[in-house]
């Protein structure tokens, strides 16, 4: 299982083997052994008994800010690697093959969204008509993308500009579906204009560490993107990979809204935009978990979400190299 502890003030330390997390209100012991990543917000005091104990077993430790961003981690990092992977993305990234990789995963994206939308036409049938049009309109830059030919360096724009405007049309309509309470005018990040987006960013910011990990222990380097500019610090094929799976994280926020299970005490207001309080973390964790372990048919096996983006980042990198 993945811990995650957003309690302010909680303290964690090795006692007999096993990590003793103590509360206001409780004290608990975990073996390590059911332990997958240790994910600390702020306010979290540790030993560094606990960080040696952690890697040990292999055990990420990750620390994550107000939006639910990794900035620092612990781990073994022992994973399986080659610098022949590395060198691959540099060479491939750039070349033909590099800009269909790029299409097909902007186009995985957008397919997913209109998915997400196809869905929603169930019980909302006064709706249908509305649905039938964005979800055509969506369609339309799939076609815009695969027409795209040239190298990654000249038509990054392009493409993105594509993916943008599908964007757009997909996060209105999901707008016009929410509660009145809580629609939103447009897909905001740092800082987060309102609850939808800050409840969305903070699941993202758990997608990028599982992306960002499961790209580690296929051997890509995260900091080396196809799509995204490389920048000093930015983990540009992270941000690249997780487009395929951020539908993940907003039908599971979109879900929360329409199934009435998110309050306004849930957040706070301050110079850093909208921000979840503990208890509106807590309903996010559990819930993008719940999704990320559902299972899914993949290559005729029954796995989960979580084991999926593994898979596909393995596959990127054998395709790197040729090896299937």
């Amino acid at each position: 299982m993945d811990l995650y502890i957003t309690d302010f003030g909680t303290n964690i330390r090795k006692r007999d083997d096993l990590f003793e997390i103590t509360t206001s209100e409780k004290r608990v012991a975990v073996s390590p052994q059911k332990v997958k990543s240790l994910i600390l917000s702020k306010g979290i005091v540790l030993t560094t008994d606990v960080i040696k104990l952690a890697v040990e077993n292999n055990i990420d430790v990750l620390v994550v800010d107000d939006f639910g961003d990794p900035y620092g981690r612990f781990w073994q990092s022992k994973f399986g690697s080659t610098a022949n992977i590395r060198r691959k993305q540099l060479e491939v990234f750039g070349t033909s093959k590099g800009i269909e990789i790029a299409k097909q995963i902007l186009i995985n994206k957008i397919k997913t969204c209109t998915e997400h939308l196809e869905d929603l036409k169930i019980k909302r049938e006064s709706k249908r008509e509305f649905l039938d049009r964005q979800i055509k309109e969506m369609k339309k830059y799939i076609y815009q993308i695969k027409l795209v030919e040239g190298d990654v360096n000249t038509k990054r724009g392009t493409l993105m500009g594509y993916e943008g405007n599908a964007g757009k049309i997909y996060y209105q309509t999901l707008s016009e579906l929410m509660p009145k309470e809580f629609k939103f005018e447009k897909r905001s990040m740092h800082p987060a204009e309102d609850e939808f987006n800050a409840m969305l960013n903070y699941a993202f910011g758990i997608l990028y560490s599982k992306v960002e990990k499961a790209c580690i222990i296929a051997g890509l380097d995260p900091y080396i993107g196809i799509i995204h500019t490389d920048n000093y610090g930015k983990k540009s094929l992270v941000f690249d990979i997780i487009e395929n799976y951020r539908y993940l994280a907003s039908r599971t926020v979109f879900s929360l809204f329409t199934q009435k299970r998110v309050q306004r005490y849930f957040f706070k207001r301050d110079s850093k935009g909208t921000l979840l309080n503990s208890d509106g973390k807590k309903l996010v964790v559990e819930s993008f978990y719940n999704r990320l372990e559902k299972k899914v048919r993949y290559n005729n096996r029954n796995i989960s979400n979580l084991d999926k983006i593994q898979f596909d980042c393995h596959e990127l990198a054998n395709s790197l190299i040729e090896k299937r």
